[in-house]
């Protein structure tokens, strides 16, 4: 059930990876603002003491161009199965350090998608092509908008001193989207590497719920980085770097870092039909999603600055009060039906099946139980990450991310307005929530299914953190490794 690998990617794309070489950079080296040359970084990561992979970075400056090109690399495995996880990208940035092209790839277990954007006047082209996907859009990009994977040389031009805070938009190359980036420079500190001492800034950054501190020197070379849940990333030589020992750490052995222990222990989950519980050291109350399931009922603001919530849960209700007809050619908002590169929903494999499962029924609600049980009945149960529906139904396995996935593009394909959504779920094997993902379909009214289950109704253990795609990775972040649970009505 547990998305740990996906929480794992995100912490990497929003921190870990998100760092240059800029030890050719001084502020005091203007004009130019940067001096002609090159550089590199090698840095390997680690969680709690473990090493997981490594991150890599060339800075390249001409007089035209500065480009970036990164490397990261993670090894996990589960079931004895490989499950490593690269990402590549070169970046391209005007001498005053403004977007000018990009192309990241990422690659899982051989499955790759590849997204590259370059400007045109005031907008980004992108194009997004991965298996059974390829398309191009555009959006509008600000000047003073800066590439994630490039944020920090617009910290260090702007000036490193105590006290100083900034906030500026960012854009994130793998999720294609515009997001806030707070940064608050905390201190001055020694830091010894390779028995020399110098003098660092410590940098306190936030991107969309993600948060890590950065050792940085006065001219911009990164010693160190460490998040909020554990993971560290540290300067070595490249031999160290790349050097990651024996055994890959397994996904399982990542549980506890995204586990919530409630305090006591759930009987029967899958039978809860209602729950009322505390929510505390979230950021806003705001941020939880109401509905038809689940509602806030008080909130309180803590001495800390977080809020604590009394939330209640119900399961789905057992019969649907508005049926609608399928398929739908149209729906408000429309990324609903939409086909994007990780629900293909208008691929012909994905189609043939949505037709082959649903044939000539016209209820929507009971299409969707079909496509359910044929989800939860198709794909083995196994802690392996999917980047889109064709890869889980190609492989025939993964976590609830890949059954989301899957359910997602066969609904969409059977004209059911379908919406993915994060959230937490019980565990009886870990005595916690875990972070889960499920699918919405709108067949008269919204109803919650769970293809990992096999629950054509989910129980109430299913909170609810976050709803759409991409969006719904990133606010997914604002509750990892922060969120604590009191049970209140078990």
């Amino acid at each position: 059930m547990n998305i740990t690998q996906k929480i794992i990617h995100l912490t990497f794309v929003f921190a870990l990876c998100l760092i240059g070489p800029l030890s050719t950079f001084a502020k005091e080296s203007s004009p130019p603002l940067f001096p002609l040359g090159e550089s590199s970084e090698w840095m390997g990561t680690y969680y709690k003491g473990k090493k997981l992979g490594f991150s890599y970075a060339k800075l390249n400056v001409t007089e035209k161009v500065i480009t970036v090109d990164s490397k990261v690399f993670f090894r996990l495995k589960s079931g004895g199965v490989d499950q490593s996880t690269t990402f590549n990208q070169s970046t391209r940035l005007t001498p005053d350090l403004r977007m000018k092209e990009f192309s990241l790839v990422q690659e899982i277990m051989g499955q790759r998608q590849k997204v590259d954007g370059h400007i045109k006047g005031k907008k980004l082209v992108y194009r997004v092509k991965g298996l059974g996907f390829d398309k191009t859009k555009s959006v509008a990009f600000p000047a003073t908008v800066a590439p994630s994977s490039t944020f920090l040389l617009n910290i260090v031009r702007d000036g490193l001193q105590v006290g100083k805070k900034g906030k500026f938009p960012l854009f994130m190359e793998a999720f294609q989207m515009m997001v806030d980036m707070e940064y608050k420079i905390l201190r001055k500190e020694p830091f010894t590497y390779n028995g020399k001492t110098m003098d660092t800034f410590v940098i306190y950054h936030q991107v969309a719920g993600m948060e890590s501190t950065l050792w940085v020197t006065a001219g911009g070379t990164v010693m160190k980085e460490k998040t909020s849940n554990g993971f560290e990333s540290l300067k070595e030589p490249e031999a160290k770097a790349r050097d990651l020992g024996g055994e890959a750490m397994s996904v399982s052995n990542l549980i506890t870092f995204s586990l919530v222990k409630p305090g006591r222990d759930i009987t029967r989950p899958g039978k809860k039909r209602q729950m009322k519980m505390q929510l505390s050291k979230i950021r806003s109350p705001d941020l939880i999603p109401q509905d038809h399931r689940q509602k806030v009922l008080q909130s309180k603001k803590s001495a800390d600055g977080t809020f604590s919530s009394v939330l209640l849960v119900n399961s789905e209700s057992g019969k649907v009060a508005k049926p609608s007809v399928r398929p739908v050619s149209s729906f408000d908002p429309p990324e609903f039906l939409e086909d994007t590169a990780e629900v293909q929903s208008k691929h012909p494999m994905i189609r043939a099946l949505a037709k082959e499962l649903v044939g000539d029924t016209t209820d929507a609600w009971k299409a969707a139980q079909q496509i359910n049980l044929w989800v939860y009945s198709n794909l083995k149960k196994e802690l392996v990450d999917s980047v889109s529906a064709l890869n889980a139904l190609k492989e025939r396995k993964g976590e609830c991310q890949s059954h989301t996935y899957l359910f997602t593009a066969i609904a969409r394909a059977a004209g059911i307005p379908t919406k993915m959504v994060n959230g937490l779920v019980y565990s009886p094997q870990f005595k916690g929530f875990l972070y889960h993902a499920w699918p919405e379909v709108y067949v008269g009214e919204w109803r919650a299914l769970d293809p990992t289950f096999g629950q054509d109704t989910v129980d109430a253990t299913h909170i609810k953190l976050s709803e759409g795609e991409k969006e719904n990775q990133l606010k997914l972040m604002e509750f990892v490794g922060k969120v604590q649970i009191k049970l209140i009505e078990n």
